[in-house]
């Protein structure tokens, strides 16, 4: 009986290491991120972040993240100004100014279909959205035309947004063939396909 319940035991810890053992993770630098444009007489503007995500190969279904991702309108600007989600993730777009605003795209990706338009809300209001397709977001409010952002919502729950010096790190993917992808806004995007086992190191370039 001891016999038995020792190897019951020793099974369930090496699965439980074997389960440990195949989540690794990816990282990198994404070079040749454009640098924003600025006025005479500014002060120069921290280069704009470019979204990195890794794909499964073959491709897979995710289930929707639990998380409720923020993004706020402040100082007559949404914050953060880069945002990476997942497909199925719900957004909560707050109002912490002084004055209304408005949420609004033209489309998702290519598909104008998918055009929205959340209203506008007074200080201390929020309009929250779930976004079930992929593609490039272009955030908008028009009550004042020089506010805008941009959402990525990607294909997949391994995505980040990289530091303004082009490094990010993704953790917790899984073991196996992954296409890692870098997109900016200003630049087209840049991928590379990878082998994950424990750790994977992906440097990409952009171009525009």
């Amino acid at each position: 009986m001891i016999k038995k319940s020792f190897a019951i035991i020793t099974i369930l810890l090496l699965g439980t290491l074997a389960a440990f053992a195949a989540t690794g993770s990816i990282s990198g630098k994404i070079s040749g991120i454009p640098k924003p444009q600025t006025l005479p007489g500014a002060f120069p503007a921290p280069p704009a972040p470019a979204v990195v995500y890794a794909v499964p190969l073959p491709e897979k279904h995710f289930a929707p993240p639990k998380k409720v991702f923020i993004i706020d309108q402040k100082y007559t600007s949404f914050i953060p100004h880069v945002s990476a989600i997942p497909v199925g993730a719900t957004v909560r777009f707050k109002n912490n100014d002084t004055v209304n605003h408005n949420v609004n795209w033209k489309a998702i990706g290519a598909d104008k279909a998918l055009a929205k338009n959340l209203g506008t809300f007074p200080p201390g209001q929020a309009a929250t959205y779930t976004f079930k397709h992929a593609g490039v977001v272009h955030l908008q409010c028009s009550l004042h035309p020089d506010m805008s952002a941009w959402i990525y919502v990607a294909p997949t729950p391994y995505v980040t947004v990289s530091k303004s010096n082009g490094s990010y790190s993704l953790a917790n993917v899984p073991d196996g063939r992954y296409r890692v992808v870098a997109w900016h806004s200003g630049a087209k995007e840049a991928s590379q396909v990878v082998t994950v086992a424990d750790h994977a190191v992906v440097n990409l370039k952009l171009t525009k």
